[in-house]
């Protein structure tokens, strides 16, 4: 025999019936929500005119159009890989750790840049660093052949200068500083190339300098 639910039951069952038809109108009213979201996604003036003609006042792409020109950097100063130090040894003991007597390092770069024209640039770039003595130094003055180079895509140099840096250590002292600044490197770019593939290498220049650099 069905037993009739007692008042707590009944309750409860009216309560869950309460929640589910909530529950259906909560969905019915997200549904409505996305729909209206997707609607507004195509646009205030699309909808304002109907979904299936154009917008008057959206802006129209013309696919025959030629792309953006590419935004114009200035050219880094980097310092090559394996010239970033110098060392001088006493005579007949190159490469020997025990017998340098200056070892010159670049710690530091800098450059500006200003635009002639769309295709030629004029580059200021500076390079500083300092000079260390060594367990055979000492005072006095040490010349560094520091080479700059710029560089286009190949790799290939298109101006390279060399300077003799020089750095003096002066008495009661173990390091010295030096600087070096470019202010005269002007380059048109050639058509097809853009002057975004190119870069100002700088280094020691161990083969200038007729000595083994560490």
């Amino acid at each position: 025999m069905r037993e009739i639910p007692t008042v707590p039951t009944a309750r409860r069952l009216a309560r869950l019936i309460m929640l589910v038809g909530l529950a259906g109108g909560v969905a019915a009213c997200d549904s409505q929500a996305m729909k209206d979201a997707s609607d507004s996604t195509i646009g205030l003036g699309r909808l304002l005119v109907g979904a299936g003609q154009p917008d008057p006042n959206e802006l129209q792409v013309d696919p025959n159009a030629p792309p953006p020109p590419v935004p114009v950097k200035c050219p880094q100063v980097v310092v090559r890989e394996g010239t970033e130090t110098y060392r001088t040894y006493e005579r007949g003991f190159d490469g020997d750790p025990g017998h340098i007597i200056y070892q010159g390092g670049v710690t530091r770069t800098a450059r500006e840049c200003e635009f002639i024209a769309p295709n030629a640039i004029r580059i200021k770039f500076g390079v500083a660093g300092r000079v260390i003595t060594g367990p055979k130094g000492g005072p006095g003055t040490v010349e560094l052949p520091l080479r700059a180079a710029f560089v286009g895509r190949g790799g290939e140099p298109v101006w390279t200068q060399l300077y003799r840096v020089q750095a003096t250590v002066m008495p009661g002292e173990t390091v010295a500083q030096f600087q070096q600044v470019e202010d005269n490197l002007y380059y048109e770019v050639p058509e097809g190339q853009h002057i975004n593939d190119f870069v100002v290498y700088v280094g020691f220049d161990d083969m200038a300098s007729g000595r083994r650099r560490g």
